[in-house]
C-alpha cells in the first residue's frame, strides 16, 4: 500500500504543480511588466531629450534664418529675401510653444525657455524695426545705403550671442539627463532579461515536475474513465428500457441516442445519430401549422428545463402525425456548463382525445341545462301570469288571494331553482362576470331581506335585522351580492324550524365589512361542517327531508363572495344548536363618493301612466293569453300573434308601440322577426321586448344585436312588464 505522503502526491501533486507553475508565471510576468515599464520610461525620457535638443536646434535655426532674410533685404532691396523672414516668423511661435510644452516636467529648464522666448522677440523686434526704417526711406538709393550701415553697424548681435548662450545652456542641461536616463535605461533592461531568464527556469521547472505527476496519475485516470463508461452504459441501458420516447443529444443539438419508443414514434432508426435534432424531431402547431421551437434549441438557449406548449404535433420521418407533450433537461458537466439535452415524449393521442370527450360532455351539459331551463321557464310563464290576473280581479274571495299567493310563492321558488343551476353551471366553468360599481351593502341587505321575508312569514319565523349606520360599501357587482345574501336567508329559513328566530347583523371596521345569519334551526355536524358549501351538498338526504332544494345555493354563495375578494365561513355547535354564516368583504375607502340612491319602486297597484298598444307574440297559447289578459286588465290595448310571419302583418296593421316577442317562434325566429321590424322606418321607434327562457349574457347580447330594447327572462315578473310599460325603467 502506498505512504501516504505517495497518495497525497498521486492526487493532489498535478494540481499543486500547477498552481506553482502558474504562481511562479504570475510573479515572472508581474517582475517583467514592471522591468518593462521601467526600460519603457527610460527610453521615453530618452526620446524626450533628444526632442528637446532637436526643438532647441529648431528655434535657433529659425531665428538665424530670419536675422539672414532680413539682412538680405536690406543689403538687396529684393522682396525675394524677405521670404525666409516671414517664413521663420510664422514658424517661431509653434516652435517656442512646442518647447515650452516638452519641458513643463524641468522647471529649471521652462523657467529658461521663457528667457529665450523673450530674447527671441526682442531679436525678432530688432529686425521688424530695420525693416521698418527701410520702408520709410522714399529715396531708394538712400535706403539701401541706409541698410547697410545698419546691417555693418551689428545691432541685435549682443541679442543674439545671449540667445545661443541660453541654447547652449540648455543643449548642456539635456545631454546630461540624456547620459542619465541612457544608463537607468541600460539598468533596467539587464535586470529584465535576468528576471526573463530565472522565470524561465523557474517554469521550466514545474514544468517537468508538472509532467512527471500527470505520467503519474494517468493510470488513475484511465481508471476512472472505465468506470465512467460503465456509468454511461448503465445510462444508455436504462433510457432504451423506459416506456417514454427519449433524445439526447450533445451540446450542438446533434442526436446521440434513440431509445426504442422514440424510434417508433420518430420512424428514425439508427441513422439519425449525429443528425441536427430539427431534422429528426420535427414539431408543429396543430391549429396554426406553423413551425414550433424545439424544445433542444430552448434548452441550450436558457439551460432550464422546458416543456411544449398545448397542441403541439410530432410529424414523423414518414410524414405521420403523433400529438405528444414533452419535457427537456440540460445535461451539464462537473462545472455547470450544458453539454447537451435529454428530450423526454410522449403520445397523448388517447389523453387528447379523453379531454375532447369531456369538453364535448362539458358543452352538451351546458346546452341541456340551458335547454333545461328553457323548457321548464316556458311553463311557469303563464303560470305567474294567472297569478298576477287572479290578483288584479278584485275577488273578495280570501282564497282566491291565498291561490295566487301561494302560486306566485312557488313560481317565484322554481324560478329561483333554474337560475341557480344555470348560474352554478356558468360561474364553475368561469363564464360569469361581474358588473362592478360601488354599492351600498345597506341597499343590497334590504333588497335581500325583501325577498326573504314572505317565506319567513309564512313559516311564522322571526326575521330580526341589524344593520350599521356606517356598513359602508363595496366595489361589487349588486345583484350577486343581494343573490348571495339572499341564499344565505333561503338556508337559514328552510332549515329552521316553524316559530324558529333567524337574525341577520351587518358591521364594518376600516377594512372589511361582516355581514352574519345566525339562525336556531337544526344545525350542522361536524362531519358535514367542512363540506357545507360543496355542490349538491345538503344535511339531509333522505326521502322524508321537509327542506326542498338542490343543494347548490351555498355552493353559489362561496363562489360569488370570493368573485368579489371576500370569502365565507360558517359554524355550528352541532345538531339542533342552529348555525351561523359570516360572509366578510373588502370595504371601499370612507372618502370613496356614494353614488345617489334611486327612490324605491313600489309595485303598482292599478292602471299608471298612458294606456299603450301591446303586441304579444309568442307560439305557446296559455303564455301569449295570460300576459294578453293580465296587460287588458292593467288597462292596455293588446293583440297578439302565435308566429312571425302573423307578428309583421299585425305590426302593420295595426303599429303597437311596445312588441313583447318571444324568440323561439316557429317558422321565423324573433331574432328575424326584430330585425325586420327595425328595417321598417315606421318601427324603428318602437320599444322591442324580448322574452325567452334564455337568459344568459350571451343570450342578451344576441338580442341587443338583433335590435331588441330589452331581454326579460321567462317567467316575466308582471311589475317589470308594467313598469317598461308606464316608462319606470328608463
Amino acid at each position: 500500500m502506498p505512504a501516504p505522503g505517495v497518495r497525497f502526491l498521486a492526487n493532489r501533486g498535478p494540481a499543486i504543480a500547477v498552481a506553482l507553475l502558474v504562481v511562479a508565471l504570475i510573479v515572472d510576468a508581474v517582475l517583467s511588466l514592471h522591468n518593462i515599464r521601467e526600460v519603457a520610461t527610460s527610453v521615453q525620457w530618452v526620446s524626450h531629450s533628444n526632442e528637446v535638443l532637436a526643438r532647441l536646434e529648431a528655434v535657433l535655426s529659425t531665428l538665424k534664418d530670419a536675422e539672414t532674410g532680413q539682412r538680405g533685404y536690406l543689403l538687396t532691396g529684393e522682396p525675394a529675401y524677405l521670404e525666409p523672414y516671414r517664413e521663420a516668423v510664422d514658424r517661431l511661435p509653434r516652435q517656442m510653444a512646442d518647447l515650452r510644452q516638452l519641458t513643463l516636467d524641468n522647471p529649471p529648464q521652462t523657467v529658461r525657455v521663457l528667457r529665450l522666448d523673450q530674447l527671441a522677440s526682442e531679436q525678432l523686434a530688432i529686425l521688424r524695426r530695420g525693416l521698418d526704417l527701410f520702408a520709410l526711406e522714399p529715396d531708394r538709393s538712400r535706403a539701401l545705403q541706409s541698410a547697410r550701415q545698419t546691417v555693418l553697424s551689428g545691432q541685435g548681435k549682443q541679442v543674439m550671442d545671449a540667445i545661443r548662450g541660453e541654447v547652449e545652456q540648455m543643449q548642456r542641461v539635456e545631454w546630461d539627463l540624456l547620459r542619465e536616463r541612457a544608463a537607468i535605461s541600460r539598468a533596467s533592461a539587464r535586470t529584465a532579461f535576468a528576471t526573463t531568464i530565472v522565470g524561465l527556469a523557474i517554469g521550466v521547472g514545474l514544468v517537468a515536475l508538472t509532467i512527471w505527476l500527470f505520467a503519474r496519475n494517468l493510470a488513475i485516470r484511465q481508471r476512472a474513465a472505465d468506470v465512467l463508461q460503465a456509468e454511461r452504459e448503465r445510462f444508455r441501458t436504462t433510457l432504451t428500457s423506459i416506456g417514454d420516447a427519449v433524445v439526447v443529444t450533445d451540446g450542438h443539438g446533434r442526436v446521440t441516442l434513440l431509445n426504442p419508443a422514440a424510434q417508433t414514434l420518430t420512424r428514425w432508426a439508427a441513422d439519425a445519430i449525429g443528425r441536427p435534432i430539427e431534422e429528426v424531431f420535427r414539431i408543429v402547431n396543430e391549429e396554426t401549422r406553423g413551425t414550433v421551437e424545439n424544445p433542444v434549441t430552448k434548452v441550450l438557449r436558457e439551460g432550464a428545463v422546458v416543456g411544449l406548449a398545448n397542441h403541439t404535433v410530432l410529424i414523423g420521418r414518414d410524414g405521420t402525425e403523433v400529438p405528444i407533450d414533452d419535457s427537456g433537461a440540460p445535461i451539464r458537466d462537473g462545472r455547470g456548463r450544458t453539454v447537451g439535452v435529454v428530450l423526454v415524449f410522449r403520445d397523448i393521442t388517447e389523453r387528447r382525445a379523453a379531454e375532447q370527450k369531456l369538453h364535448e360532455n362539458d358543452r352538451r351539459k351546458d346546452e341541456f341545462l340551458a335547454m333545461l331551463a328553457h323548457e321548464l321557464r316556458n311553463p311557469l310563464a303563464p303560470i305567474r301570469n294567472a297569478a298576477h290576473t287572479l290578483a288584479l280581479l278584485g275577488t273578495p274571495d280570501d282564497r282566491l288571494q291565498w291561490v295566487a299567493g301561494v302560486i306566485e310563492r312557488q313560481v317565484g321558488l322554481m324560478t329561483r331553482l333554474v337560475d341557480d343551476l344555470l348560474d352554478v353551471s356558468r360561474i364553475t366553468s368561469g363564464k360569469i362576470t361581474l358588473q362592478r360599481e360601488a354599492v351600498s351593502i345597506a341597499a343590497v341587505i334590504a333588497q335581500a331581506v325583501e325577498a326573504a321575508r314572505p317565506p319567513a312569514e309564512s313559516r311564522k319565523e322571526t326575521l330580526e335585522v341589524d344593520v350599521a349606520d356606517d356598513v359602508g360599501w363595496v366595489d361589487g357587482d349588486e345583484a350577486r351580492l343581494v343573490q348571495a345574501v339572499g341564499n344565505l336567508l333561503d338556508n337559514a329559513i328552510k332549515y329552521t324550524e316553524e316559530g324558529g328566530h333567524i337574525r341577520l347583523t351587518a358591521g364594518a371596521d376600516d377594512r372589511e365589512i361582516v355581514i352574519a345569519v345566525r339562525d336556531t334551526g337544526v344545525g350542522i355536524t361536524a362531519g358535514l361542517l367542512p363540506h357545507v358549501f360543496d355542490l349538491f351538498t345538503q344535511a339531509d338526504r333522505s326521502l322524508e327531508r321537509r327542506q326542498g332544494g338542490l343543494g347548490i345555493g351555498l355552493t353559489l354563495v362561496r363562489r360569488l363572495v370570493e368573485m368579489h375578494g371576500g370569502w365565507v365561513e360558517v359554524s355550528s355547535e352541532g345538531t339542533g344548536r342552529g348555525s351561523e354564516f359570516t360572509i366578510r368583504l373588502p370595504r371601499l375607502p370612507v372618502d370613496v363618493a356614494e353614488p345617489a340612491a334611486e327612490p324605491a319602486r313600489e309595485a303598482p297597484e292599478g292602471p299608471s301612466g298612458p294606456a299603450r298598444r301591446v303586441l304579444v307574440v309568442d307560439d305557446q297559447p296559455d303564455s301569449t293569453d295570460s300576459l294578453a289578459l293580465f296587460l287588458r286588465l292593467r288597462g292596455h290595448e293588446v293583440h297578439t300573434a302565435s308566429d312571425g310571419p302573423g307578428a309583421l302583418e299585425e305590426f302593420a296593421r295595426w303599429q303597437p308601440e311596445v312588441v313583447f316577442l318571444d324568440l323561439g317562434l316557429p317558422g321565423m325566429s324573433g331574432y328575424e322577426v326584430a330585425r325586420r321590424l327595425r328595417a321598417m322606418p315606421e318601427a324603428r321607434d318602437v320599444r322591442l321586448v324580448a322574452i325567452t327562457g334564455y337568459g344568459t349574457e350571451a343570450d342578451r347580447e344576441q338580442t341587443r344585436a338583433a335590435g331588441f330594447d330589452v331581454h326579460l327572462a321567462k317567467p316575466v315578473d308582471p311589475h317589470a312588464v308594467e313598469a317598461l310599460l308606464t316608462g319606470r325603467d328608463a
